[in-house]
């Protein structure tokens, strides 16, 4: 196993760097369906470091069809986000006109559930038919935080195969071994990460700095790929609980392999982290689970023997970013975000600071502000 890292003045260098591996022709088959899967996972533009760069989406189709192989792009945004919405911010609105290459909205596509053999946590999954038409999957994400596991690139960008709601379930079911089950199901033939511009800190992976990095990577397996990128952001791979469990079960290695290019210790950036992603995912995943088996009674459990420590801070909103979308009160598993005058208003006595509106918003306009 092999990963390669290079520096990059843009896109067009995906070439390049497919070029230290052998070329596409090693990864795809003539005549097969491929599904090249970016990270599109909200409405902002790949200069923030939230989505994949459409322009090296494109490249990788080209090299995908020069090798004989027809290439699909498919993605599904975080729930309850609007693809249509998503893909036209985020600049993918017209991809198929700009370059010939068709774009498929996971979401809206006839859903098949499938079992999951080698599940841990997940035992069946619903996605979209068009990704099991295809025969292989070219994997594309971001170089970027998240503040539920650290890091969101190559293992985690496949939960976007999961249609809509069924991303939750993902959640409550056990995020880091589903990510890993999820793996299991659709392993990644090629993985290429785009770090041209990553993103860093506690509200990643929609909210964060954006960071120019300049660089891409690329293996064909995604452990180490993950385990590599972690390295280009100044953090030990196995801190991080789905790529530690990903190489407990056989799907990679996060040392003892091959990096051709640049070594990544003498281009690497120390990325500012998280501070509490153990506490984020626990308050979020416990009050979904709570809600997936109490269905809207969020304040009984609150009150009783299942109430959670409450973090330091409150949520925070800036004003002048905010458009009234409304996605946060969408987003709120406790009901604590209403909106008033076309602006969101933070009940502080409910909120439980799990920061999902944070994450949801699509402006950036609600962050963790302390007291």
């Amino acid at each position: 196993m092999t990963v390669a890292v290079i520096r990059a003045e843009g896109p067009q260098d995906v070439a390049k760097l497919l070029g230290l591996l052998g070329g596409m022709e090693n990864y795809v088959k003539e005549g097969e369906r491929v599904l090249v899967k970016p990270n599109i996972c909200a409405a902002k533009s790949s200069s923030t470091g939230t989505v994949t760069d459409p322009e090296l989406v494109a490249e990788i189709c080209r090299l995908v069809r020069e090798a004989g192989a027809e290439p699909v792009v498919g993605e599904s945004p975080i729930h309850p986000f609007r693809s249509s919405r998503v893909f036209e911010r985020a600049g993918y609105g017209d991809f198929q006109r700009r370059y010939g290459f068709p774009l498929v909205d996971l979401d809206g596509a006839e859903a098949v559930t499938v079992r999951v053999p080698r599940g841990k946590v997940l035992r069946e999954v619903k996605v979209a038919k068009p990704v099991l038409e295809c025969q292989g999957i070219v994997n594309v994400p971001v170089l970027k935080t998240h503040l539920q596991t650290i890091v969101t690139l190559g293992l985690k960008n496949l939960k976007g195969l999961v249609q809509g709601e069924g991303k939750v379930g993902v959640h409550v079911k056990g995020l880091d071994d589903g990510i890993v089950d999820l793996n299991t199901l659709f392993p990644s033939r090629l993985v290429v990460v785009d770090a041209l511009v990553g993103m860093e800190g506690e509200l990643g992976p929609t909210n964060g700095r954006p960071v120019e990095m300049g660089l891409l990577v690329a293996g064909d397996n995604v452990v180490e790929v993950d385990a590599t990128c972690c390295r280009l952001m100044g953090l030990d791979p196995r801190r991080v609980p789905h790529i530690r469990k990903a190489e407990e079960r056989g799907l990679g290695r996060t040392m003892g392999f091959q990096i051709l290019g640049e070594d990544p210790e003498k281009v690497k950036r120390d990325f500012d982290l998280p501070d509490h992603p153990e506490l984020n995912k626990f308050m979020i995943t416990t009050i979904l689970l709570h809600l997936y088996h109490y269905a809207r009674r969020p304040l009984d459990f609150l009150m009783g023997r299942g109430r959670v420590p409450r973090p330091e801070g409150r949520v925070g909103l800036r004003a002048e970013l905010c458009d009234g979308c409304a996605v946060c009160a969408r987003a709120c598993p406790v009901g604590a975000v209403s909106m008033a005058e076309a602006r969101p208003s933070i009940d502080d006595s409910t909120c439980i600071l799990c920061f999902c509106c944070a994450e949801a918003c699509p402006r950036g306009a609600l962050y963790r502000a302390r007291v």
